[in-house]
C-alpha cells in the first residue's frame, strides 16, 4: 500500500493540476501534495527500518493481459533515493518565485516527474524500469522547452536526442538479455542477475548500459548537453536535473552494470576509470574559469558526479557504499547551491561573478547559509559530503592507488573554485548591483531548513544510513 501511494499520489495530483481548475492555488496544492508524499516516504522509511531492513514490495501478476509481471520493490538503496526525491520536490516547488512559470501545468509536470522518478527507483522489472525511465524525460523536456531562456527549444531538443540515443542502446541490451533468460522468459531483475554471462557477452552489454547512464549522469565525454541545459532551464528545472534526475544514471549503474557485468567492472578499471577521472578534472578546471555562477554550478556538478561514478565502479564495498551516500548528499547540496543562486539573481539581476561583491555585509544571514552550502560542497568534516567522499577515496585506494591519489587531489581543486567564488561574491567592495542587497526573508530561510538539517544530520550521524545500506551493498 505504501508503494502504491508513493506512485499514485503525485500522478493523481498532476492530472488534477493539468485540468487548470485550481488556478492561482496551483502552487499551494502542489506543495501540499509534495509534503504528503514526503510524509508517505517517512512512513516507508519507518516500516523498512523496523522490519530489519527487509524489502517492501508489491507484485502484480498481469501475464494474461500484458505478458509481464509488474514488480515494485523498496530496498535500502531505492529508499534513500525516494527520500532524496520526496525531500527536494517540496523545496523545488516552494522556491518558485517567477510569475511567468507559476503555472498549473508547470507544477503538474514537476509532480509527474516525481512519480516517474519514484517509479525508476522502485521498479524491479526491466520493461517497467524502462517505461519510467522514458517517462521521467518528458516533463523536464517540456519544462525547459516551454519556460526556459534563450534558445530553449534548440537546447532542449539536443538534450532529448542525447537521451533517446542512450535509452535506445539500453533497450537493445534489455531485449537481448531477455532472450537469454530461461523459458518462460522474464524481464525481472532477478532473472537478469542469475544469467552469469560470459565476459565476451558482458562487454557489449556493459557498453550499452554505460552509454545510457553516462549520458544521463552525465560523464565525460557525453556531457555537452549539461551546461547548456542547466543554463537555459528555469531554476526549478535545473534543480530537478542536478538534484534528482542525474541520480537515475548512477542508480542504473548499481542495479544493472554491477550485478550483470561484474567481470567487466573488475577487469576494466584501467579503461573506464581514467576516462571518468579525466572528466572529474576537466569539470573542476572549467568551473574555476567559469564567469557565470549557474554554469559554474553545472561544471561543479559534472566533477562531483564523476567522483561518485568512480566510487560505484571501484568494485569494492567501501567505494560503492560511499558513492550511494554521496548520491544523496550531492542532491541536497546542489539544490542548496541553486537556492543561493536564485536569491542572488532575484536581488541583483545577474549571475556574473565579477559583477558581484560585498553581499556579506548587507546580508549576513544569507552569507552564513551560503557558506554552509559551500563548505558542504567542498566536503568539510561534519558535513554530509565528507563521509561519502572519504569512503569513495578509501574504496579507490583499494582498487587503484594512482587513480585514488589523483581523485583526492581534485578535492583541492574543488576547494579552490568554491572558496574563490564565495570570497568574490560575498566579500570585497560592494558593486552597483549589490548596494541594496536585502537579507533573507522568513520564507526564504524556511527553504534552507531541510537543506541545512540534511547537511549536518548526515555529516554528524552517518552511521544510521550506512548501517541501512550495508545489507543492500553486500
Amino acid at each position: 500500500m505504501i508503494i502504491v501511494l508513493l506512485l499514485v499520489l503525485p500522478l493523481l495530483a498532476s492530472l488534477i493540476l493539468f485540468t487548470g481548475k485550481l488556478g492561482k492555488h496551483s502552487r499551494e496544492f502542489a506543495l501540499i501534495v509534495s509534503l504528503l508524499e514526503f510524509g508517505v516516504a517517512l512512513v516507508a522509511g519507518y516500516a523498512f527500518t523496523f522490519a530489519n531492513h527487509k524489502i517492501l514490495n508489491l507484485s502484480l501478476n498481469l501475464k494474461q493481459l500484458l505478458d509481464i509481471d509488474i514488480i515494485i520493490n523498496i530496498d535500502a538503496v531505492s529508499l534513500l533515493m525516494i527520500m532524496l526525491t520526496t525531500l527536494l520536490v517540496p523545496v523545488i516547488i516552494a522556491s518558485n518565485n517567477n510569475r511567468k512559470v507559476r503555472n498549473h501545468n508547470f507544477f503538474g509536470l514537476i509532480l509527474l516527474m516525481q512519480m516517474a522518478l519514484i517509479g525508476v527507483f522502485t521498479a524491479s522489472e526491466m520493461i517497467l524500469f524502462y517505461i519510467f525511465w522514458e517517462l521521467a524525460m518528458i516533463p523536464i523536456f517540456l519544462i525547459t522547452a516551454i519556460w526556459g531562456g534563450q534558445n530553449r527549444l534548440k537546447i532542449s531538443v539536443k538534450f532529448l536526442i542525447y537521451t533517446v540515443v542512450g535509452s535506445f542502446a539500453m533497450l537493445i541490451a534489455i531485449l537481448y538479455l531477455y532472450t537469454l533468460t530461461p523459458a518462460p522468459h522474464s524481464f525481472s531483475f532477478d532473472a537478469f542477475y542469475h544469467l552469469k554471462l560470459p565476459y565476451s557477452v558482458q562487454v557489449p552489454v556493459f557498453l550499452a548500459f554505460f552509454l545510457a547512464f553516462a549520458i544521463k549522469i552525465p560523464l565525460f565525454p557525453f556531457h555537452s548537453w549539461q551546461a547548456e541545459t542547466y543554463n537555459v532551464s528555469p531554476v526549478q528545472g535545473s534543480m530537478l536535473l542536478a538534484g534528482i534526475m542525474l541520480k537515475m544514471g548512477l542508480y542504473g549503474i548499481i542495479r544493472f552494470i554491477l550485478p550483470i557485468c561484474p567481470d567487466v567492472v573488475a577487469g576494466g578499471s584501467l579503461i573506464f576509470l581514467p576516462l571518468i577521472l579525466f572528466g572529474v578534472i576537466y569539470g573542476a578546471i572549467i568551473a574555476i574559469r567559469q564567469p557565470k555562477l549557474k554554469k559554474m554550478i553545472a561544471f561543479v556538478s559534472l566533477s562531483h558526479v564523476g567522483i561518485i561514478a568512480l566510487g560505484l565502479l571501484s568494485n569494492n564495498h567501501y567505494g560503492i557504499e560511499g558513492a550511494i551516500l554521496q548520491m544523496f548528499s550531492h542532491g541536497v547540496n546542489v539544490v542548496g547551491f541553486f537556492l543561493c543562486y536564485q536569491i542572488i539573481v532575484i536581488r541583483t539581476g545577474t549571475d556574473i561573478i565579477s559583477d558581484l561583491g560585498g553581499i556579506a555585509s548587507a546580508a549576513p544571514k544569507f552569507a552564513t547559509l551560503f557558506l554552509v552550502v559551500v563548505l558542504a560542497n567542498v566536503a568539510l568534516p561534519l558535513t554530509n559530503s565528507f563521509v561519502g567522499e572519504f569512503l569513495i577515496l578509501l574504496g579507490l585506494f583499494q582498487s587503484n592507488i594512482y587513480i585514488a591519489v589523483i581523485a583526492g587531489l581534485t578535492i583541492i581543486l574543488g576547494a579552490v573554485y568554491m572558496l574563490r567564488m564565495f570570497q568574490q561574491v560575498m566579500y570585497g567592495p560592494q558593486t552597483a548591483v549589490t548596494t541594496n542587497f536585502r537579507d533573507l526573508t522568513v520564507r526564504e530561510m524556511l527553504l534552507f531548513v531541510p537543506i541545512i538539517i540534511s547537511i549536518f544530520l548526515v555529516g554528524v550521524y552517518p552511521s544510521f544510513v550506512l548501517q541501512m545500506l550495508q545489507t543492500a551493498v553486500k
